[in-house]
């Protein structure tokens, strides 16, 4: 549908291009202009003293004084680079919200700005240098010190001259003389470098293959040239070798991490739409073992919380607005495709993060992929004008005024990415190697299970319940952490000890604390990092009222073996972690938390004596221990009720092991923020083998926790003063004791 159809047919989306109007309007208004120098690294935006990123206001003509949001001031390198990163996709993302502007109102004005910033582009592009700043490590470009970066901003504003182009907007010959002299050096830049990842490093899984496919499929389709598209959506490193290798069987990207997951798939689907102008169909473009554009949006949706939350896994933001534009341009655009409503929970999240209650209203994303007149608010749903209408399965999908494209297979109907999760789940978890999963007749479809990707997202029926999401899959390559058995709980929509993202590169702590297992909450050997590790699943069940994983990993530590056992009730989670090493050594369990925590002891249970500081390796010297207890026997309860502003989270309710140093610590916080400090609990034993159960519930009331010592074993009674449920650990994983006596 075209932008200008779209003004006809939807009340939000009349709003927002006059918020866009009024944006541009200040472009035009202080005469910017694109800058004259390269732009360096974004990553080195951030402040060394809070490790936040700098404030940057895409109005602001030049910089050269960078503020952090907690007021500090920066100048010079590297920060006016990174400040120029900033600028030149702003400048990029201007041509392109003036193209879409022009199709809607026609307003000449408009078009004038989009093709002089077009242009000004072609002109300027030829004379910057093969950047010599750029870190060796890094494929150079010219407008940026990274060519990745370079074919992002391209396709931006290549999608803003097609725009163009399609509105009849003319270009006289100089002006398209300057046009093909930079298509023609973007074209061999992008070339020669996805030659050199896919052919001569031998690494045509990188994320940035996806990237330099997206630019020059744009350069392809700028040029009409069908012949070089197709050929690069078949060879060795082109669309669909990448989707295979890229991509694991069960949709999620293969670093593990959501971020690069949804980077990745917005490059796929920019190339789709480059496809869609010249006549291929790639949307529903499939990889050997079936990955797929559809499937990589839907287990995002199956991996987010009710809210809409996605899990800041391995590398990435844990909140951005670059990225929550990213989420809002791939969920519009699927939205558009695939007709699958489900979509929606993601947009609804992204667009409160950019633009609070207001939706749709005023987003680019919106104007320019979405259709349908729903506003961008979860469950809210505004009235259609003249010519609205309703899509059905099996009718033409299109995607705004980019993209034209005829999906001729039947779209699937709203909610499969749900369904998606069960078929998935069923077909998928059969053939672990080493493991074993059970499904019961009418399993939860609530819970998700990856197997190649490693992770599996335990939950209820209650969307106010927990959920706790575990990592035990491949380490995640050069974006993955030293997490493995990291465990992840939301209560309800809120994150109660989420993963908390990763600052930007620049920042000291990319390196020295985010990655490390101490920031993680799992087990860490020894006072130091777990090895770059993989785990696997022994044993998952499914059922409607519980749900069940054993996982293990004897990679993390050379002489050890780490097993996590969760079981997800209705009501609470169990959290059941054995530790068996082949020699004794400092064990740590970590459990870190949003909020403010009360901790319960009884004075029977604690001597107020001892301490076992963190060390000073692998991002240890980052903890700080506030307080420190020595629990004085087994098989009692210490309680720790978390809160936060809006009132009581979760209690998480511990069995003692005589002897475990139960200590207070903080650490830097979310990645967003890493100056505001996170309270967290460390257990610590010395020993060769180690046991640390926890309880987690919703809400104020703890569980109660009994320790029995019987002959055939030692049982862990919950009760939830309704009912009384008892569990013991065997050699084929946790298991519990029924009324008659027996194991189940």
């Amino acid at each position: 549908m075209k932008v200008k159809a779209k003004l006809n047919s939807y009340a939000w989306s009349v709003q927002t291009i006059d918020i866009l109007k009024a944006e541009l309007d200040q472009v035009i208004d202080r005469r910017l202009d694109v800058p004259l120098e390269p732009g360096g690294w974004w990553h080195q935006f951030v402040c060394p003293e809070h490790h936040t990123e700098l404030v940057f206001d895409p109005l602001e003509a030049d910089g050269s004084t960078f503020r952090c949001p907690h007021g500090c001031e920066w100048g010079g390198e590297p920060y006016r680079g990174a400040w120029l990163v900033f600028k030149h996709q702003a400048m990029a993302r201007y041509a392109l919200q003036s193209a879409a502007v022009y199709a809607g109102t026609g307003e000449k004005g408009y078009a004038d700005l989009g093709k002089r910033l077009i242009v000004r582009y072609a002109e300027q592009f030829p004379l910057y240098p093969v950047h010599p700043d750029a870190q060796p490590w890094m494929l150079k470009g010219r407008a940026f010190h990274q060519a990745l970066t370079e074919a992002i901003w391209a396709t931006t504003l290549l999608r803003g001259y097609l725009l163009l182009r399609d509105e009849d907007v003319w270009f006289d010959e100089a002006d398209i003389r300057k046009i093909d002299r930079f298509l023609h050096m973007l074209e061999s830049s992008m070339t020669e470098y996805h030659h050199i990842l896919s052919r001569e490093r031998g690494n045509p899984e990188n994320n940035y293959t996806a990237w330099l496919i997206a630019a020059l499929f744009c350069i392809y389709a700028v040029q009409g040239d069908t012949k070089k598209l197709k050929r690069l959506v078949e060879q060795e490193g082109g669309l669909r070798h990448h989707l295979t290798i890229a991509v694991k069987p069960d949709q999620l990207e293969f670093e593990g991490s959501i971020y690069y997951h949804v980077f990745v798939l917005r490059a796929y689907l920019i190339a789709a739409e480059m496809g869609s102008r010249v006549g291929e169909e790639l949307f529903s473009l499939r990889g050997e073992q079936g990955q797929c554009m559809q499937g990589m949006l839907s287990v995002l949706v199956r991996l987010s919380d009710p809210d809409g939350f996605l899990p800041a896994l391995h590398d990435g933001p844990y909140r951005r607005v670059p990225f929550a534009r990213e989420i809002a341009e791939i969920a519009e655009i699927g939205l558009s495709v695939y007709g699958d409503k489900s979509y929606r929970r993601l947009l609804g999240h992204a667009y409160r993060e950019l633009n609070g209650e207001a939706g749709r209203i005023g987003m680019l994303e919106a104007l320019l992929y979405g259709t349908g007149s729903w506003e961008g608010r979860i469950g809210m749903a505004a009235p259609g004008m003249r010519g609205s209408h309703n899509l059905k399965t099996g009718e033409i999908w299109e995607t705004g005024d980019v993209i034209e494209v005829q999906v001729t297979r039947e779209v699937p109907r709203p909610g499969d990415a749900m369904q998606a999760d069960r078929d998935l789940t069923a077909h998928e978890a059969g053939g672990i190697e080493g493991g074993t999963v059970n499904h019961a007749v009418g399993e939860s479809p609530y819970s998700v299970f990856l197997p190649h990707s490693g992770f599996a997202l335990l939950r209820t029926n209650d969307p106010q319940g927990l959920q706790a999401l575990i990592d035990f899959g491949p380490h995640g390559g050069s974006h993955g952490h030293f997490d493995k058995l990291n465990l992840m709980i939301h209560a309800g929509d809120q994150p109660l000890s989420p993963d908390r993202g990763t600052v930007p590169y620049g920042s000291v702590l990319k390196k020295e604390w985010y990655p490390h297992t101490a920031c993680h909450n799992t087990v860490s050997v020894g006072g130091r990092s777990q090895n770059p590790a993989e785990g696997k699943c022994m044993r998952y069940e499914s059922a409607p009222n519980r749900s069940y994983i054993w996982v293990r990993t004897d990679e993390a530590y050379d002489h050890g073996i780490l097993d996590r056992h969760l079981i997800m009730a209705e009501d609470w989670l169990l959290d059941w972690f054995e530790v068996d090493l082949d020699e004794p050594a400092a064990v740590d369990w970590w459990f870190h938390y949003v909020g403010t925590g009360l901790l319960r002891e009884g004075s029977g249970e604690v001597q107020h004596s001892g301490s076992a500081e963190p060390g000073n390796e692998d991002g240890h010297a980052y903890v700080k221990e506030r307080s420190s207890n020595v629990w004085s026997r087994d098989g009692m309860q210490v309680d720790l009720h978390i809160a936060n502003e809006s009132g009581a989270l979760a209690v998480a309710s511990f069995a003692t092991f005589e002897g475990t140093v139960c200590s207070r610590v903080e650490s830097p916080g979310l990645a967003d923020d890493p100056s505001r400090p996170m309270e967290g609990i460390r257990l610590h034993r010395l020993d060769s083998k180690a046991r640390f159960i926890v309880v987690y519930r919703a809400g104020n009331e703890p569980i109660s926790l009994g320790w029995t010592y019987a002959a055939d074993g030692d049982w862990l009674q919950l009760s939830d003063g309704r009912t009384t449920r008892s569990f013991t650990m065997t050699n084929n994983g946790l298991k519990e004791r029924v009324l008659d006596e027996n194991l189940v």
